[in-house]
């Protein structure tokens, strides 16, 4: 960095000297230019000594080549923050393209920069403008009077319609027994060896058996008993070194076999565990938010999670290659992530605008249903404030779907996957669950102080989750201070969790106990360190939703079912987990029985 600033300290001494040398008429105007370009590479010189101390940076790249080798080696970006941490110490400054960031890396300097008035910015380059039609709009990445007037409206009226009062507990409780009805649907229409699901053999019959009857018809091409083995891949020798029996012996493949056979075998289901709980967490907000609700396996919403869920894993919170460099979304638009960042968005917006349609064709202004209809009626009102508008709406519902489908069902899918790998506290969890309610009620609310172990398991799950991950940026308002490091006004400030919930200091930080939670007499105890939703301003206003959504499906779903590995598949790990907004399990089944 030192290197750098040098080059640029003589570049900038040429240009004074050039500047002076000028000969006799030379434009004015370009005297001008060169006087910009010189007090630019000043203020760049100035602010580069500011940064805290970092990797080294080159111009325009900054240290981004440095940050993605390290990336590749660690695989994770909070990973690649605390090794820099170990490098650098808790406070470190980077220069990536035209953006100034820095990662505070332990409790003190997250503390101090979260409840710092000068760094309650949020940034607002192109990265967050491109979400919203080249706008700072939403909730999640807006700040000042946008920020407090529509935060304000919000929490207020999604009181009026349930949100932090008993009402939506019943709403939670609600979907949380709808969740446990769809598994024992899927119980109970189980895949078994003897009976074959018969609507996926219809669509094996009409797409073979055809072909099949036509083929024997010429006795040139009748295929014998061999052929249709080695057609349709029957796994007579691999499995179990029999003569097929049934059409479903015949035509079902290798794959299906085996999963026919781990599930005749138990009393279970196979369950993908790590996209289960998406459409139960936003229906619990959404019908506050919208007045509806969304059944498990609808396409439309189905197919939105995926691309968004998608999306969410290819860009992280300091953002994407053209937030960096935003000339590549003009020059490399799918290399960059533009193209996808913004086809995504655009699906999202032309979802959520069907939806605002249907309000304002159905609402009444004296007798509202849901948030969106309140918004409505402000909108017609002759004293609507200038930061109330039909975008500012829909990038309302864009931030509450997301946070509202993505951060709880991530939390909840690491709290599954740790029962799954560790059989005892999930018995423990089922000792205290039928303690408390036994099996002719279902659990509620009410009964989270009773259940001070299935509470653990929350803080637990909500530690190894949000410990893999990196705050939402702040933005630093003018220049200030972190800990005795100057902070130039607009640099970008992130929190590194995983230094604060994940450190030594935790005693085998590694490891999924949710005991470390409970005191001597098994009450709930909570370290000072511990703050998953964040402290300050911006702490998450969704944080009585997301603990009471984890306690709720977590109890209900323990007291119905138990979860275990599925016979004869590679263990799932905690170790490797897909990096990107917020930090998640790869792609992983749990075999679910019922509890007998």
């Amino acid at each position: 960095m030192l290197a750098t600033a040098m080059i640029l300290a003589i570049i900038v001494l040429l240009l004074l000297y050039l500047s002076c040398q000028k000969p006799k008429g030379y434009p004015p105007g370009k005297s001008r230019v060169l006087l910009k370009i010189l007090f630019f590479l000043l203020f760049y010189i100035t602010n580069i000594f500011l940064l805290s101390s970092g990797p080294r940076w080159w111009p325009i790249l900054g240290c981004a080549l440095e940050i993605a080798r390290i990336r590749q080696e660690t695989g994770y970006l909070f990973k690649t923050c605390s090794t820099l941490c170990k490098k650098y110490g808790p406070v470190v400054g980077l220069k990536i393209g035209q953006d100034r960031i820095v990662i505070l890396n332990d409790l003190e300097s997250i503390r101090v920069m979260l409840t710092n008035k000068d760094c309650d910015g949020r940034p607002n380059g192109p990265f967050y403008k491109a979400r919203t039609w080249g706008v700072i709009l939403g909730l999640l990445v807006v700040d000042d009077k946008l920020w407090m007037e529509q935060r304000r409206f919000v929490i207020r009226h999604l009181r009026d319609f349930g949100f932090g009062r008993t009402s939506m507990l019943t709403i939670i409780e609600d979907e949380a027994l709808k969740l446990v009805e769809h598994f024992k649907k899927m119980l109970k229409n189980r895949y078994n060896y003897e009976t074959a699901d018969t609507r996926k053999m219809t669509t094996i019959n009409n797409n073979n058996i055809g072909q099949i009857y036509k083929l024997q018809k010429d006795p040139k091409n009748k295929l014998n008993e061999l052929n249709i083995r080695d057609e349709f891949h029957v796994l007579e020798d691999k499995i179990s070194n029999r003569k097929p029996r049934t059409v479903a012996d015949l035509y079902m493949k290798a794959e299906a076999y085996a999963e026919v056979r781990k599930v005749s075998q138990s009393a279970g289901m196979i369950i993908s565990m790590h996209d289960a709980f998406g459409v139960t967490v936003l229906n619990t907000l959404w019908r506050m938010m919208a007045g509806r609700r969304y059944d498990a396996g609808d396409k439309e919403l189905t197919h939105l999670q995926r691309i968004l869920t998608k999306l969410l894993n290819e860009i992280d919170m300091i953002g994407a290659p053209f937030s960096h460099f935003p000339l590549l979304r003009f020059i490399a638009p799918e290399m960059s992530g533009y193209k996808a960042f913004i086809e995504t968005h655009q699906e999202l917006w032309a979802f959520l605008k069907e939806e605002l349609y249907n309000h304002k064709n159905t609402f009444l202004s004296n007798a509202p249903r849901d948030l969106m209809d309140v918004y409505l009626t402000v909108l017609n009102s002759k004293n609507c404030s200038d930061t109330f508008s039909e975008s500012q709406l829909l990038a309302i519902c864009v931030d509450l779907f997301i946070a509202g489908s993505e951060t709880t069902s991530k939390a909840l899918s690491f709290g599954f996957l740790n029962l799954i790998l560790n059989p005892q506290i999930q018995r423990n969890a089922h000792e205290e669950i039928d303690r408390v309610t036994g099996r002719n009620r279902f659990p509620t609310l009410a009964d989270k102080s009773k259940m001070p172990y299935v509470e653990a398991i929350v803080l637990e799950s909500l530690r190894v989750f949000v410990g893999r991950t990196l705050s939402v940026p702040h933005r630093a308002l003018k220049d200030t201070s972190i800990v005795g490091h100057k902070i130039p006004k607009d640099t970008m400030l992130v929190a590194n969790f995983n230094r604060v919930l994940m450190d030594e200091s935790w005693d085998d930080p590694e490891d999924f106990r949710p005991e470390r939670f409970l005191d001597n007499n098994g009450n709930i105890i909570t370290p000072e360190k511990y703050f998953p939703f964040g402290i300050g301003i911006h702490h998450c206003m969704g944080e009585t939703l997301a603990r009471s959504n984890i306690f709720i499906i977590t109890a209900t779903l323990l007291q119905a079912f138990s979860f275990s590995v599925v016979p004869g598949e590679p263990r799932p790990t905690m170790q490797d987990f897909v990096d990107g907004v917020t930090a998640g399990p790869k792609p992983y089944r749990a075999l679910v029985s019922l509890r007998m």
